[in-house]
């Protein structure tokens, strides 16, 4: 059985902790931290359990930096949500086959579009992207869910490090 719940990815330049980057309010309410990686240059990952609702849009307007979120359900696939504080964004499913076959809805933007704005994302973050490697990312399929989403972070210029 895989990893359910939601990773979430931002610049925070100091750890997670209990949640409390936000002047002291708990950044995971509804959730709790499971885990937490260095990404280095400030890039945090957090593994939580629960569904830690608002801490997306919270932590882009505390930071003032992009973040993004992934809801992973049992490693299989993962539902990525990315926000900038221009109100860039994006959403696309990791593994997407696996997505359909689970019944997710249809997504909003076309790849092209997710492309694009991923890449724009990439670059409000003053991050330096691999358009390729995230273009065949967005369809790529490894075993973990989270293994293809520490690959899109890589590609989109967040080198673990």
């Amino acid at each position: 059985m895989g990893y359910t719940g939601r990773i979430l990815v931002a610049r925070t330049g100091k750890p997670f902790e209990d949640g409390n980057l936000l002047g002291g309010g708990n950044l995971f309410e509804g959730g709790s931290l499971l885990d937490e990686i260095d990404l280095g240059s400030g890039w945090r990952w957090a593994q939580l359990d629960g569904d830690a609702r608002g801490a997306l849009a919270a932590l882009v307007a505390e930071t003032g930096m992009p973040a993004l979120w992934a809801y992973v359900m049992d490693s299989d696939v993962a539902d990525v949500e990315a926000l900038s504080p221009s109100g860039g964004g994006w959403h696309t499913y990791l593994h997407p086959d696996t997505a359909a076959e689970f019944g997710a809805p249809e997504l909003d933007q076309s790849a092209d579009e997710v492309l694009m704005r991923a890449l724009a994302w990439s670059a409000e973050a003053g991050l330096v992207p691999d358009p390729e490697a995230v273009r065949a990312l967005l369809t790529a399929h490894n075993t973990f869910a989270e293994e293809t989403l520490g690959e899109l972070l890589a590609a989109l210029g967040i080198n673990h490090g």
